[in-house]
């Protein structure tokens, strides 16, 4: 080797982050499937999005419906985590004071994600094999774990008189309308959103009936 030559050093190949990639396509995922739905999204443009070679995205999920369920999967479950870590048998003896302790955080967990509120509302909306997997493994849990606090609602004269379900699903369409739809406010009123403010305002709106005699 001819003298003054220098030798190239040892490079160590970057680490390869599977889990941060994972990361990547379930964020980009949520993004597209919100923006274009289930139909218009393509793994392609969810692969640019996440800034990864299409190629690598049949590695961490072997279909479009498997990321798809992935995602509801990841970012839907806080609505139900809270309400079980809340609704407790002690807590549903008093109905009237648990709702008002319970019922605000568990709306905002709608318009913490306006993206996955949207995305919920495009596949409660449209009947498809999508349509029943969200409806038996997220509709139906989130109901059975409230069921017992709207009951006694009832029971205490609450809900403006109107039958639990009735009531229940009302403030839940109210919510995904309202939170899933941000933008789509903004340029139909000409107002402005301001998120944070606009939520605790639509949170306080929404429960004005469930509060309300019969």
């Amino acid at each position: 080797m001819s003298k003054g030559k220098m030798q190239p050093k040892d490079v160590s190949p970057a680490r390869y982050d599977g889990r941060e990639n994972r990361r990547l396509l379930l964020d980009a995922a949520l993004r597209v499937f919100s923006d274009q739905g289930f139909e218009g999204a393509s793994t392609r443009a969810i692969a640019a999005a996440a800034g990864i070679e299409q190629g690598h995205l049949a590695y961490y999920f072997p279909s479009k419906m498997a990321l798809w369920q992935q995602v509801i999967e990841t970012f839907a479950r806080q609505g139900e985590t809270y309400l079980m870590a809340h609704l407790t048998p002690d807590a549903l003896a008093d109905p009237v004071a648990t709702a008002h302790g319970v019922l605000p955080g568990f709306l905002r967990t709608f318009a913490s994600n306006p993206r996955l509120t949207r995305l919920m509302l495009q596949e409660f909306s449209v009947l498809s094999a999508r349509h029943e997997w969200v409806v038996a493994n997220f509709g139906q849990p989130v109901w059975r774990l409230l069921e017992p606090l709207f009951n006694g609602l009832h029971a205490q004269r609450r809900l403006a008189g109107a039958p639990p379900v009735m009531a229940y699903f009302t403030l839940i369409g109210a919510a995904l309308i309202t939170f899933g739809n941000p933008e789509l406010i903004a340029r139909l009123s000409g107002v402005e959103v301001n998120e944070t403010e606009w939520a605790d305002k639509a949170i306080e709106h929404m429960l004005v009936p469930i509060f309300a005699p019969a």
